[in-house]
């Protein structure tokens, strides 16, 4: 499904799954902070995994990710991975230069073209690793046999969540959903093809906020496009002129909104709640706007593009 999703195209979304992959997602978080976290309900976690960040000539290894285990249905696991949390990753971030994407196994066509950052974290190594978060990933795989995979992450997380999805659909045979959340665009129309033609039709889901960024990332002059069906809620800092992206943008912020959305028919959720980021800040959640997505990322670089005139002048 293109960028320009409608909500009138909307999946229906199973409430207790989408929100214990949200949780999962913020436990990824939690877990590389070194803080206490909070498992989905019905799960246990049981494994990890890490990822290199390269910057320029150094980098380091971070942790990634978290399995967990259903409790009732011990075959079930979710794969989470955590998003942006340093100074390497929001470098892997802007870094869209694009790479081939090559499987674990096997082979597609047309070869998928992706984020050079988003690949590399995914692919690559360095210092004492002795496997890749690819390689680390296939390990786990291998390790629990899993009969039913659901793989989840919040922004670069999210991105690093369909990256793997890809490589599991064309080197795994084994069931697998992906629901992601706040995701930036992942690669270009080779990609889109590719993720389409190997992924069913709602096997993929992308959850976001219309009025956040980072989705429309990275500008639309680059050739980026989003894979999945879009599921679209629609939330902001009330009574506040600037945009404060933090707040839009949280997994926090996102989930309050999705546990109140997503027992309802529609799944759509007009009301207020504390912000997460700033608790003093109100955030009033709506019925999201109809039509395409505007590409934020665009708007921004016209209205920078516009003060460097005015500076110049």
């Amino acid at each position: 499904m293109n960028q320009n999703a409608s909500t009138a195209t909307q999946p229906m979304l199973d409430d207790s799954l989408t929100i214990a992959l949200a949780v999962a997602s913020k436990a990824a978080y939690d877990y590389y902070s070194g803080t206490p976290f909070t498992s989905p309900q019905g799960y246990d976690q049981i494994d990890a995994w890490t990822g290199w960040d390269a910057f320029l000539f150094t980098g380091s290894e971070e942790k990634y990710g978290l399995v967990f285990q259903s409790i009732s249905d011990p075959g079930t696991y979710i794969f989470a991975f955590r998003g942006t949390d340093s100074d390497m990753d929001a470098y892997e971030d802007v870094h869209f230069l694009t790479t081939d994407f090559v499987p674990s196994s096997g082979s597609i066509t047309p070869v998928p073209r992706v984020a050079s950052g988003f690949y590399g974290i995914y692919n690559g190594m360095g210092d004492s690793m002795t496997q890749s978060m690819r390689e680390q990933l296939f390990a786990l795989i291998d390790k629990y046999q899993p009969q039913q995979v659901y793989v989840t992450g919040h922004s670069l997380g999210a991105a690093l969540s369909q990256l793997f999805s890809l490589d599991l659909a064309i080197s795994q045979p084994l069931t697998s959903t992906n629901i992601n959340f706040s995701s930036p665009m992942v690669g270009t129309d080779s990609w889109q093809v590719a993720y389409a033609n190997t992924i069913a039709d709602g096997a993929s889901i992308r959850v976001y906020n219309y009025w956040d960024y980072v989705p429309s990332l990275p500008p639309s002059d680059l050739g980026y496009a989003a894979v999945g069906s879009g599921f679209r809620t629609a939330f902001y800092v009330q009574d506040e002129w600037y945009p404060h992206e933090l707040s839009r943008h949280s997994i926090v912020n996102l989930t309050t909104v999705l546990s109140n959305a997503l027992p309802l028919n529609p799944q759509q959720w007009p009301g207020t709640f504390p912000d997460y980021v700033e608790p003093s800040w109100t955030m009033l959640s709506t019925v999201p706007p109809s039509g395409p997505d505007v590409r934020w990322a665009d708007r921004i670089g016209g209205y920078m593009a516009f003060e460097r005139s005015l500076r110049v002048a």
